[in-house]
């Protein structure tokens, strides 16, 4: 192929077939090169590097789940029908866990996946942290399964004897796994993974409409929403998590009206707080300080906010939470 007619999509798709084959060990950018008859250079050029490549790729895969509308079809059969997509897709491209466990993959095609996963659980009634977690089940099922898959497949690869022989010696340590290796010995494998996978996903779906009946053990605690960002203000007082002062002292947002004692938390001026310094509190930390140590900096922060920048919101550390609950 010519390397004028090459484009980012023909590189990822080739990517894909290669990885597909080879896994991520197998892929590099001479390599895919040499399939698509054109430079390893013209690979650098369209994606950047191997590792830009592997998340383009991934996130490529996601598009291939098929979506099931949960208003037409309930969603228990919505949420079924996700969790074999998403299955059968990892299993087509088992590389695709690895890549999650080393890269950020991240982009349209796993947005696409999100947005539908919270829609069916919404009409299932979820609400909250509810809903995160309701999702959140349903994918680290899929997510362990494959990986527990992957681990059977690199074992089979070794001399199957050897692994059989140290396998029953440490068994016949254990009566009940001895057991049950000895009824499982003679199954089909194939089976046992299909009835595996369908009975992990029932209980899953079960317990899910169990705890929408009631019936299932709650939080001792209910979680709420993410807090939205407190308002600005000024006077004494402001401890209040999320809005954490020093103490004592007054604090206010607003330039010009920092005080100069002890205790001063005033973002513009004087022992300002400063978002990104790195003695001062950071927003993306995992949360509001929660203790006269997280409250303030120390110092002159260089990279303070300018007078008139408007406060940073908690929609970054939000949207990280989210893609958090598919890594």
């Amino acid at each position: 192929m010519p390397r004028e007619t090459l484009n980012r999509d023909q590189i990822v798709d080739a990517a894909i077939e290669l990885l597909d084959e080879e896994g991520i060990e197998g892929l590099s950018m001479r390599r895919l090169g040499k399939r698509l008859n054109s430079a390893a250079t013209a690979m650098y050029w369209h994606v950047g590097s191997k590792e830009n490549l592997v998340v383009l790729a991934g996130d490529r895969v996601w598009g291939e789940v098929e979506l099931v509308d949960p208003q037409e079809s309930g969603w228990r059969a919505a949420a079924r029908a996700l969790v074999s997509e998403t299955y059968a897709m990892v299993k087509r491209h088992p590389w695709l866990v690895p890549a999650i466990s080393t890269h950020f993959v991240y982009g349209p095609g796993m947005a696409r996946f999100q947005d539908h996963s919270y829609a069916i659980y919404e009409v299932a009634g979820f609400q909250g942290r509810d809903l995160d977690w309701a999702m959140n089940t349903a994918f680290t099922f899929v997510a362990g399964t494959a990986l527990l898959d992957a681990t059977q497949a690199a074992a089979a690869k070794a001399d199957a004897d050897d692994i059989a022989a140290q396998a029953d010696q440490i068994a016949a340590q254990y009566p009940r796994l001895k057991e049950r290796m000895a009824v499982l010995g003679g199954a089909d494998p194939a089976e046992l993974l299909s009835q595996k996978f369908a009975f992990g996903l029932e209980t899953i779906l079960d317990g899910l409409e169990a705890r929408l009946r009631g019936q299932g053990s709650r939080s001792p605690v209910a979680a709420p929403d993410l807090p939205a960002e407190p308002e600005a203000r000024s006077g004494r007082g402001a401890d209040e998590p999320g809005d954490a002062g020093a103490g004592s002292g007054a604090r206010t947002d607003e330039p010009g009206d920092a005080g100069a004692g002890p205790g001063t938390g005033a973002d513009e001026s004087g022992d300002a707080r400063a978002d990104d310094s790195g003695d001062a509190r950071a927003d993306e930390s995992g949360g509001p300080g929660t203790g006269p140590e997280d409250a303030t900096a120390t110092g002159p922060a260089p990279d303070a906010r300018p007078a008139g920048r408007p406060r940073r919101t908690t929609a970054s550390a939000a949207s990280q939470s989210v893609r958090g609950l598919f890594h």
